[in-house]
């Protein structure tokens, strides 16, 4: 992963765009449904981790928004397994 000083999360140029992908997805977490009002509460998740494709920081289409708990609990890991481990078992009733 890039130092601090050349992540390009810094730049103007990946504010823009976070602003951007904001309002491309309605300002919902893509993982929980969570509404932010002008984005506060979420943050960008990267499909492709920056640590793993810096490159891919300010690219659209590695973007979507997420709340800070998912981003949080997402971490690296693929949104795939993500998923997996989030999803709620069935719950069934009592039949008596």
């Amino acid at each position: 992963m890039p130092t601090k000083k050349g992540d390009p999360r810094l730049s103007r140029k990946y504010k823009e765009v976070r602003l951007r992908v904001l309002a491309r997805d309605g300002y919902v977490c893509y993982y929980c449904g969570h509404e932010g009002q002008d984005g506060n509460g979420l943050t960008i998740d990267h499909i492709i981790p920056v640590s793993k494709s810096p490159e891919l920081a300010i690219d659209e289409s590695n973007m979507r928004i997420a709340c800070k708990s998912c981003n949080s609990k997402k971490g690296s890991r693929n949104e795939r397994v993500f998923l997996e481990t989030t999803r709620t078992p069935p719950v069934y009733r009592d039949w008596e």
